[in-house]
């Protein structure tokens, strides 16, 4: 498989900590083990990866697995990528697949969860074969490094200089934290509503309602700064983007496509939310072009240059949050219409998709992610958080402000 900087990187960091992500979604009916061990032996096969791949079958709760799996490293040698399965209740079942994220990206593994889901209800569906990412696929090839891309580093450098720094009890502590919520049936219908009344997509009203979520609770804790005068009174979010139609010469490719840009605002919970949307979707409509989405490779080149500068574990694992000071991320994606959106369709007349979310990591550049996933009328939150950045109750606390704002638009 082609290794590109970012993965590369990402592929270092694991040498620190985990930085696993995941994928699942609820199936109907009881699970049948030996035919998901096909189903997965199969498409992973395709690729090239003949290791038994394990698939456990697990009577926790899923958030706690979630957890569990999120903290277990893989073996090194071996292949990043493993399952699990939960009985969920009389008619139906979850499919969990987790993943060292330098391996793939969340694109490519709905690519991989749709192929064995075929195989797993045994249907004749004819699907393009994946293929692993080749030289010809690297984003960094069409992304020269000039003026454009030298002035976006230093532009996103100093446009962080007065992003808030989340206080780390213990920068070499990467232990991780998540948990799952659920909105109310049909948010996402107000929420879309919401966004084209103002111009804007689904993703810029996640961003604006999470900077006010993230301002107010960062406004609380600037009360307690030692130095008040730190004029550390922004908020820096990173989203992403996939960069694989930009590089890839087709979208069957597994690998590791992803990229991102920041967005960051002074005291967001100060403005209003409409203003707030509009003041992002101008900017992040610049950020999702080609040349802009590309760019950031660059950052993360430099970024790898400094971290093999050192071999210092701290400086390793503060250097993002010193060079490009985050307070969250977000990853959002719709599967309404997808191979997912299985309403009323069975395959062979054996199983269906009744529900899909997704598991982002808390590494490197964020210490709390929220990911969301919408598949129908429903909306899911996974948040995933360091827990020596953030503890379970101010997790949720935040989350919750985000949930409240999504759902009662001012």
């Amino acid at each position: 498989m082609k290794v590109n900087d970012f993965q590369r990187l990402m592929r270092q960091w694991t040498a620190l900590a985990p930085y696993n992500a995941g994928h699942v979604m609820r199936v109907s009916g009881a699970p049948d083990l030996e035919r998901w061990r096909a189903a997965l032996t199969v498409v992973l096969g395709s690729l090239g990866l003949t290791d038994p791949v394990p698939i456990e079958l697990s009577t926790l709760e899923l958030d706690q697995k979630i957890i569990e799996e999120l903290n277990r490293p893989f073996v090194p040698g071996t292949v990043p990528l493993r399952s699990f399965i939960l009985e969920d209740r009389h008619d139906s079942h979850l499919l969990g697949v987790i993943y060292d994220h330098w391996f793939a990206d969340s694109p490519s593994l709905r690519a991989l969860m749709h192929r064995v889901f075929v195989h797993y209800g045994g249907s004749d569906e004819n699907l393009p074969p994946l293929r692993v990412a080749g030289d010809g696929d690297d984003p960094l090839e069409r992304s020269g490094f000039g003026v454009h891309a030298l002035m976006s580093c230093i532009r996103n450098y100093r446009r962080h200089r007065r992003a808030y720094r989340i206080h780390l009890c213990n920068p070499l502590d990467f232990t991780a934290g998540f948990f799952s919520t659920r909105f109310p049936g049909g948010a996402i219908d107000q929420i879309r509503a919401f966004a084209k009344k103002h111009g804007a997509t689904v993703n810029d009203v996640f961003l604006a309602t999470a900077f006010q979520a993230l301002g107010k609770f960062m406004a609380k804790q600037r009360t307690s700064e030692p130095d008040p005068h730190a004029r550390r009174d922004r908020v820096a979010i990173a989203t992403a983007v996939d960069v694989k139609p930009f590089s890839a010469k087709n979208l069957d490719v597994f690998g590791s496509f992803v990229g991102y840009f920041t967005v960051v605002y002074e005291r967001p919970e100060m403005r209003s939310l409409p203003e707030l949307v509009g003041a992002i979707a101008r900017e992040t409509s610049a950020s999702k072009s080609a040349a802009r989405a590309l760019e950031f490779t660059w950052s993360l080149r430099i970024a790898r240059w400094i971290w093999d500068w050192s071999s210092r574990p701290r400086f390793k694992a503060q250097l993002f949050q010193k060079g490009l000071p985050l307070l969250a991320g977000v990853s959002n994606v719709n599967l309404t219409g997808s191979w997912a959106d299985q309403e009323g369709i069975t395959l062979s007349g054996r199983a269906m998709v009744l529900d899909y979310f997704r598991i982002s990591p808390a590494g490197p550049l964020a210490p709390l992610v929220f990911t969301l996933t919408t598949i129908r009328d429903r909306l899911s939150l996974c948040t995933t958080y360091r827990t020596t950045a953030f503890s379970q109750n101010q997790a949720e606390q935040i989350a919750t402000e985000l949930m409240e704002r999504l759902q009662h638009f001012e």
